[in-house]
């Protein structure tokens, strides 16, 4: 039987994976904004430049998001149920909650080391990125857009890491409270 704290961890874990997942996507929105604004000669560059370094375009990194967002949320209410099975003190719904639990969590189990190296893979392009923006001719991008872009690449990198780090800890956080 799963113990409360780390059901509540758990909890925790959840809420703060969407919220790490919605802020890296809003990154991705924002650099692809800046695409947007880019010459036409220069947007098909960046975005092959993205999709060669990252592994996904803009749309399918903002696809994966949602569906990491969407798991993190369908753990967070499968979770919550069994904290309140556990208050209740009743192993029939605490078993049957647990269940339902590890169905909602088996998904992100099961594909949390793919996304660990996908969001490591995209940590580095981003970490890199100031570097191109800097080379990139100033007649194609305007100083003031390319110091905000470069200012901006350490907390892409950041939210990155951190999403990595929280599906590193919500893998865990699933084994022991499933396995309790």
């Amino acid at each position: 039987m799963p113990q409360k704290e780390e059901v509540e961890h758990l909890i925790k874990t959840c809420e703060t994976g969407k919220d790490s997942v919605a802020a890296f996507s809003r990154s991705i929105d924002d650099f692809s904004a800046v695409v947007e604004e880019l010459p036409a000669v220069a947007r098909p560059l960046v975005r092959r430049d993205l999709q060669a370094n990252s592994g996904m375009s803009a749309d399918e990194w903002t696809t994966f998001l949602e569906r990491l967002g969407a798991r993190y949320g369908a753990i967070y209410d499968e979770a919550r149920r069994v904290a309140e099975a556990l208050d209740e003190a009743n192993d029939g719904k605490v078993a049957k909650a647990t269940a339902a639990l590890k169905d909602a969590a088996a998904t992100l189990v099961e594909s949390a080391d793919v996304a660990v190296e996908q969001m490591q893979t995209m940590e580095a392009y981003l970490e890199g990125l100031p570097a191109k923006i800097n080379m990139i001719p100033d007649a194609f991008l305007k100083a003031d857009t390319r110091e905000g872009l470069v200012s901006s690449m350490p907390g892409y990198a950041e939210r990155a890491r951190a999403v990595k780090e929280l599906l590193n800890e919500t893998k865990e956080l699933l084994s022991s409270v499933i396995a309790g």
